[in-house]
């Protein structure tokens, strides 16, 4: 029983390290995003693997996060052509 306590301990402490360095090249909003999506195909492994019962509110949370992330997708998709670049700081404090 010690022995998982350190496996998970150990899993966990890669895990954040991983994230930590993830941020660095995504934005934290798409590492939320995809912490969800991450939780959401958990709960469904859950019901598939150990059958576990699907209640209402269930299925309407995955339902929301499944909109959810098509709709993030489609407004990154949509943002570039929108937002104009900014200066660069560069460029500011050379003024």
């Amino acid at each position: 029983m010690l022995m998982l306590l350190v496996i998970n301990g150990i899993s966990f402490h890669c895990q954040s390290i991983t994230e930590y360095s993830l941020l660095s090249y995504i934005s934290p909003v798409t590492h939320s995003v995809a912490n969800t999506v991450k939780r959401a195909l958990l709960i469904w492994l859950s019901v598939i693997t150990f059958g576990n019962k699907v209640t209402f509110l269930g299925g309407l949370g995955t339902t929301i996060v499944i909109v959810g992330v098509f709709g993030y997708n489609k407004a990154k998709q949509i943002a570039p052509t929108v937002l104009v670049p900014s200066k660069s700081i560069k460029e500011v404090h050379s003024i």
